[in-house]
């Protein structure tokens, strides 16, 4: 043993009753310094604990003896509950709720006076009750257990939290699985990572067959660059919306409204949330409103307003060009007699069949359109020679002679043609129409079932 780090404890004794020279007793005690050092550490750390249990802000810590009598509060405590130090010693544990003490005393005496952290409830002193978390640990001098002392936490505002995150996340969970549009989410690479059932009646895909698969491997998207490039920039962090289209399992075209919204988790992108309506309905709704817009709803010719937007691109278009068109106003001669005597079907009739045959003779290129009661406008393309749009004009008597059988009765109606050309005849579309009815009027003067060029015409 190293005497050097020991020391030496003496002692003298005398005998009792005894005058004499004392007896030196030495008893030497050797404590080496080391455990010395671990135990002032160990102290200090226990006390640290202590102290950072005791003084803990938001921890109130009270100890009671076993009759529940109180010998302690820390500061927090008198936050907590509102009772002051001096209020609480010696006094009854007054912080468990009447309906609850019951329960808790008896919980204590089961458990010998240790209880593992739970949620219960407990009482200020102004009558009000919060959610705690508390612990309860015993108190032993020696092997006996002297006290007990409880650990408690305010975690009303926690529980508030939690409840907000339970209930969005219930609404989070109601409006993906009942939700009328399809949704889903997808990772970094493009792969589903969840889908909702509505993505199935929207794709004929099950989720099973979605789940993990990228996008393209499970689905047919038309366009699919262009749905690519808003991906990346979802990715980036910017929402997008767009319109697509896919096929779905069947084979039917599907169209889509989508939004694509980023997934932030600590302000960085880890995903794409999207959001897929069906559309398809509304863009034949659409499609169908815009072609009534621009169709003659009788003979499914295109009406006066297509023809007007028709006829204006392309003088525009002609006049940077040099192109020569040629409009053609045709006028049913004989119409009005077949609706007074026959009736308004078959006025119809002669129409719809009319309306055929014009679209028969019309060439790749060209429109022709009902302007309203008999009367058609035709627009001509590459109209430079004069004589080939006199041979038109001829096909076009002759088509328009054949008689018409409505309801075995044989029906005549012949035109009459007007023809004007741009530029000779005019800069807009209002004067070539007026140059082409006069010349239209001036074939129904000379006998009707002709045709009429506007005179200055090359």
């Amino acid at each position: 043993m190293d005497l050097t780090k020991s020391r030496l404890i003496f002692s003298e004794a005398y005998p009792i009753g005894k005058k004499k020279r004392p007896e030196r007793v030495c008893e030497t005690m050797i404590c080496h310094d080391e455990l010395v050092q671990q135990l002032n550490e160990e102290i200090i750390l226990l006390k640290g604990m202590v102290e950072a249990i005791t003084n803990n802000p938001i921890v109130a810590f009270v100890v009671c003896r076993l009759d529940h009598t109180v010998v302690y509060v820390n500061d927090t405590f008198e936050t907590v509950f509102g009772w002051t130090r001096e209020e609480m010693l010696e006094r009854k544990l007054p912080i468990v709720p009447n309906s609850e003490e019951t329960d808790f005393m008896q919980t204590l005496n089961t458990n010998q006076w240790q209880i593992p952290t739970y949620e219960a409830k407990k009482q200020r002193k102004n009558g009000s009750v919060f959610i705690a978390s508390e612990s309860v640990v015993p108190i032993r001098v020696g092997s006996e257990i002297s006290a007990y002392a409880c650990i408690i936490r305010d975690i009303t505002q926690r529980k508030i939290e939690e409840r907000k995150l339970k209930e969005s996340e219930q609404r989070y969970k109601s409006l993906f699985q009942h939700n009328p549009d399809g949704v889903f989410s997808l990772d970094m690479e493009g792969r589903f990572t969840s889908v909702n059932p509505a993505m199935e009646n929207i794709t004929g895909y099950s989720p099973d067959e979605m789940l993990y698969r990228s996008v393209g491997e499970v689905i047919h998207v038309l366009r699919v660059e262009e749905v690519r490039i808003y991906f990346e920039e979802a990715k980036r962090g910017a929402t997008q919306n767009f319109d697509s289209v896919i096929l779905h399992k069947n084979g039917e075209r599907i169209e889509l409204h989508v939004t694509m919204l980023p997934i932030l988790i600590d302000h960085e992108v880890t995903g794409v949330y999207c959001i897929a309506k069906d559309i398809t309905e509304r863009k034949k709704n659409e499609a169908l409103i815009h072609y009534m817009a621009y169709h003659d709803v009788l003979t499914d010719l295109p009406n006066r307003r297509m023809f007007q937007e028709r006829a204006v691109e392309a003088l525009g278009q002609a006049a940077t060009s040099g192109e020569k068109l040629a409009f053609f106003v045709v006028d049913m001669d004989g119409f009005k007699a077949i609706n007074d005597r026959h009736g308004h079907a078959a006025g119809d009739h002669v129409l719809h069949v009319t309306a055929a045959r014009l679209k028969e003779w019309l060439e790749p290129g060209n429109i022709v359109a009902r302007m309203g009661g008999d009367e058609f406008t035709i627009l001509i393309h590459e109209a430079d020679d004069v004589q080939r749009l006199e041979q038109l004009a001829a096909l076009l008597l002759a088509k328009l002679n054949e008689p018409i059988t409505y309801k075995e009765t044989s029906l005549q109606v012949s035109p009459s043609i007007g023809i004007s050309r741009f530029p000779d005849h005019g800069q807009t579309i209002d004067t070539l129409l007026n140059q082409a009815d006069t010349a239209m009027y001036k074939a129904k003067m000379s006998g009707k079932n002709s045709y009429v060029v506007s005179p200055g015409s090359n």
